[in-house]
């Protein structure tokens, strides 16, 4: 009995853990689509249209009002920042927008997208979207002086598990402290890249049109289309990557504590 309870508390543990994660919850429309929906392009070189995007943000009260019903230029605006935040890389990502688009988490709906694929990298490590392990990770960085020197296993180590809660989870998964360090931390530890495990092309849109609830009839289903979407060049692939990363070993391990 003792083995089955513990088995059930690490199923409802990674339930719990999956259903956290913003990219694959299943009311979470995939950016690739919003673009097309929306009419605006995931491009990587625009830096003009993310920051008047941001400038929109800013200038109309959008982080107090920003639904689609309510607000739907602000809705729209935030898609645009959130998009581009979420794929490019960070160096080609205006400061402006890395310090400021956190203000928007609460009143603006996300799309699901992650950081674009760079070729080569190693595979990112299994996260949790469990609250702690990301502060105790930034406490760790800080504490370890990897702002100066990221070079090391440790840091790299640490700055994965900060980043995996930063890309893959709930805002409020990690503090405000732990998200406006994140930023500081990508110049120095951007060094270490790694790729999530998931889907083959972000900028693809397989969702079908019937599961957005989106309340407008914007037209046909959009069954699989690219995106009016661009990456950046220099090595990136255009196959940014999201998935649960290590799940079925971890459901391999719950029924070997059954047996």
């Amino acid at each position: 009995m003792m083995k089955l309870s513990k088995a059930l508390f690490l199923s409802a543990t990674l339930v719990n853990a999956c259903s956290a994660e913003r990219s694959l919850e299943a009311d979470v429309h995939s950016c690739a689509c919003e673009a097309i929906e929306f009419e605006f392009e995931i491009n990587c070189e625009d830096i003009d249209t993310m920051m008047e995007s941001m400038t929109f943000l800013k200038s109309n009260n959008c982080a107090a009002v920003c639904t689609e019903d309510e607000a739907p230029e602000c809705f729209r605006h935030y898609l645009i920042v959130q998009s581009h935040h979420d794929y490019c890389p960070e160096e080609g990502v205006p400061e402006e927008i890395e310090d400021g688009f956190h203000d928007f988490d609460t009143a603006c709906t996300a799309c699901g997208i992650d950081r674009m694929a760079t070729e080569g990298s190693e595979d990112c490590p299994a996260g949790t979207c469990d609250k702690g392990p990301g502060d105790d990770a930034y406490a760790a960085l800080v504490l370890n002086d990897c702002i100066q020197d990221c070079s090391s296993d440790e840091c790299k180590d640490l700055y994965f598990t900060l980043r995996y809660q930063h890309d893959k989870c709930p805002h409020d998964t990690i503090s405000s402290a732990s998200e406006d360090g994140m930023h500081d931390l990508e110049v120095p530890c951007g060094i270490h890249k790694c790729n999530y495990d998931g889907v083959d092309n972000q900028l693809v849109c397989v969702d079908d049109h019937d599961d957005h609830d989106h309340g407008d009839d914007h037209g046909d289903d959009h069954d699989e289309e690219t995106a009016p979407a661009m990456s950046m060049g220099d090595g990136a692939s255009g196959a940014a990557t999201a998935g649960l990363t290590g799940s079925a070993s971890f459901l391999a391990g719950v029924l070997y504590i059954m047996a």
